[in-house]
């Protein structure tokens, strides 16, 4: 399957679309992220419901609010990514020197 005929300035029309669903599915990719990062990041120590045993000791619900904040940290680090990416792409706005 072929990328279509060129423009007159030697890019081919798909080359937006991917730039869309790259963009949409990173940022689809931060917001899972965050979610669960926060989610999992809280949820053990709410206690609605202490589980009995490993499940509810310290350890265990440590462990799953350090999941939880490796998610977070990888959020952050591909909005970063991300914004750096929108940053580089947006057209430099009629400033001289």
């Amino acid at each position: 399957m072929g990328a279509g005929p060129p423009r007159a300035d030697g890019r081919h029309r798909i080359a937006p679309v991917r730039r869309a669903l790259g963009f949409l599915g990173n940022a689809l990719f931060v917001f899972y992220c965050t979610a669960v990062g926060v989610y999992l990041f809280l949820r053990p120590w709410t206690g609605r419901a202490p589980f009995p045993g490993f499940f509810g000791s310290g350890l265990f619900r440590g462990f799953v609010s350090g999941v939880g904040l490796v998610h977070l940290a990888a959020g952050v680090a591909d909005l970063r990514v991300l914004s750096r990416t929108l940053n580089a792409e947006r057209p430099v706005s009629g400033k001289t020197s």
